[in-house]
């Protein structure tokens, strides 16, 4: 079957009555009850099928066809359960009590199980009166936990020609008692450490010394709340709103704060004196100070709605999780799966069963490429430069991004998902197109103020005109009057684009988080290559791939940037003559050209 509910299930159900000894599977999306094994992958569809089998023996006291009514009867019963089709159940059952649904559906929603797959079992008479007990053992996926096996039973009477299932609690777990719950208890182990590519914290779970208030044991609001400021810092007027959230109970803790372990022995007398403060251990995520490469490494915080329900089990709705950037991208590996407990609860909130446990996965410590020390240099370089503005620096000899930023921080992250044209910074892919059809960076060119490329008009920044000067002297002056006709004229079809894809255009981006893929177009005519050979028209690319472009020409070739440490990728091949050239053409960029600013006394710069 393709699924049990509603009439057409019934209809198959009935049709399906030959069946001696029933194994019914059915995936739903709800849980269920045993012993705890090791989780297999969550499907995300529902199923249902249904097989059946021949026994050789006949229980005393039940005719054989006694036996196949009764068994039928119950794997109906077990069908419409699985499916969650309360309605139907009901239809299987004798007089179903009040709360018959409810009970069922809180049997589902207390353990979140994803799949449930029932076997029928033996079938033999009830143990007092007439009637017939008909064993079954269930298998349920428990969402983010594992499978959960355990045995039960229902009892089953006639009802004229007709076999029913005599139902109470006891059917959904044998060792249910009246008022008992069920239960899904979760510990988490402490989150994963994100660590610079030298080991270093970036953010890491610290001590810390949570603050509390009792609300019933609080005597003056009015000066507690005060007496919380000066002592530990804690906002009054939060503190208030938590302690006077609805539905607080006079004997909860209510967090409203937090102290370093550092900080706490000096102010330890003065905050237990205050009636009402408790204060517990606990830890709490401390990163390096905003702004700290802040798109990228992300927060942490009390999980959405929106990321409860990307997440799913184990999630509920009392986690802190990661919010953006890496903590968000990297949650289930930093998180890892918490140790888990399905637990048979009475009404007096007391474990009195423990029905299956699933074990933990540990958290991880990730180490990623930043460098907290070049991040810092990025950082003050930043924040004296006109918004918008991105910096990425990108280690040539691995591709790991060793500094990344961008302003305005309240804005997107341009420097990963930034598309813009990347104009004359472009001139580097369409010289090494040039330098590999022989043109020599000694070669005599011209650099006019104006030129007409396929009845386009092209100009040089200010209007500058230099006349005829060497290859070399129009790359480092940027002459676009000289490298749109070269890439027109010299470059056949598809070799401007052929050079661009060894740089890198079109590969996308293997990193955690989102990142735009460098996109050069195939231009269609002489005109749009034209535009294409200094980085304008269709040509769109990112701060961290130009970044990448600049690292392929120092490092001999163009590797793909990581956010992650690991093996280095390995570089696309380029010609050592053409990356010599452009390495001295870059260098005549800041030496000379229009990358002077970007000169260091001392140093060899290239741009």
């Amino acid at each position: 079957m393709t699924g049990l509910g509603g009439r057409r299930t019934y209809d198959r159900l009935m049709r399906a009555r030959c069946a001696l000894l029933l194994v019914v599977t059915l995936a739903t999306e709800s849980c269920a009850l045993g012993t705890g094994v090791a989780p297999e992958p969550v499907p995300t569809t529902t199923t249902a099928s249904t097989t059946t089998t021949t026994s050789t023996t006949i229980p005393a006291g039940l005719s054989q066809e006694e036996r196949a009514a009764a068994a039928q009867a119950a794997a109906d019963y077990l069908g419409a359960w699985a499916a969650f089709d309360w309605d139907l159940a009901s239809r299987f059952v004798t007089g179903p009590p009040s709360g018959f649904a409810a009970a069922h559906q809180a049997w589902a929603q207390s353990l979140g199980a994803v799949t449930v797959a029932f076997t029928v079992g033996d079938v033999g008479p009830a143990d007092e009166g007439a009637g017939a007990l008909v064993g079954f053992s269930a298998a349920v996926e428990v969402g983010g936990a594992g499978t959960w096996e355990y045995q039960g039973s229902a009892p089953l009477v006639r009802a004229g020609s007709r076999w029913l299932v005599d139902w109470s609690p006891r059917v959904l777990l044998p060792s249910l008692e009246e008022g008992d719950t069920l239960r899904l208890a979760r510990t988490w182990a402490t989150r994963g450490a994100l660590l610079a590519v030298d080991g270093r914290p970036i953010a890491a779970e610290q001590p810390v010394k949570v603050i509390g208030v009792v609300p019933g044991r609080v005597e003056d609001l009015d000066a507690l709340a005060p007496a919380l400021f000066d002592l530990a810092g804690i906002d009054p007027g939060y503190a208030v709103e938590q302690i006077e959230r609805p539905g607080v109970q006079p004997d909860w803790f209510i967090p409203v704060g937090t102290l370093g372990a550092g900080e706490y022995p000096a102010v330890k007398d003065a905050l237990e004196a205050l009636p009402g403060v408790l204060v517990r251990d606990g830890s709490q995520r401390v990163s390096l100070p905003s702004p700290f490469a802040d798109h990228v490494v992300g927060s942490t915080g009390p999980i959405t709605a929106e990321i409860l329900t990307a997440l799913g089990p184990p999630y509920s709705a009392a986690e802190v999780v990661g919010r953006s950037g890496l903590e968000r991208a990297l949650e289930r590996r930093l998180a890892g799966r918490p140790s888990q407990e399905l637990q048979r609860v009475n009404r007096y909130g007391r474990v009195v069963e423990v029905l299956a446990t699933f074990e933990a996965v540990p958290p991880e410590d990730i180490t990623t490429t930043l460098d907290i020390d070049v991040q810092g240099v990025v950082e003050q370089v930043i924040s004296g430069a006109p918004e918008p503005a991105a910096v990425v620096v990108v280690d040539v000899a691995t591709g790991g991004i060793r500094g990344i930023a961008s302003r305005p921080l309240e804005a997107f992250d341009r420097a990963l998902g930034g598309a813009y044209p990347p104009g004359s910074t472009l001139k580097t892919v369409t010289a090494a197109a040039l330098l590999a059809q022989g043109v020599t960076p000694l070669q005599v060119v011209d650099c006019p103020a104006e030129v007409v490329v396929g009845g386009r008009r092209f100009t040089n920044a200010g209007g500058d005109s230099r006349g005829q000067i060497t290859f070399a002297d129009a790359f480092a002056y940027s002459c676009n009057t000289t490298f749109a006709p070269l890439g027109a004229a010299m470059l056949d079809e598809g070799e401007l684009a052929e050079t661009a894809a060894s740089f890198g255009f079109g590969t996308p981006p293997d990193l955690p988080l989102p990142a735009t893929t460098a996109a050069f177009p195939e231009p269609i005519d002489d005109t749009e290559q034209a535009a294409a050979a200094i980085g304008q028209g269709r040509v769109l690319t990112s701060p961290l791939h130009m970044a990448s472009v600049a690292a392929a020409v120092a490092g001999g070739g163009w590797r793909r940037p990581a956010l992650l440490a690991g093996d280095p990728a390995t570089p696309l091949a380029m010609d050592p003559g053409v990356r010599s050239a452009l390495a001295d053409l870059m260098l005549r960029v800041v030496t000379y050209g229009t990358g002077t600013p970007a000169a260091v006394d001392g140093e060899e710069v290239r741009g």
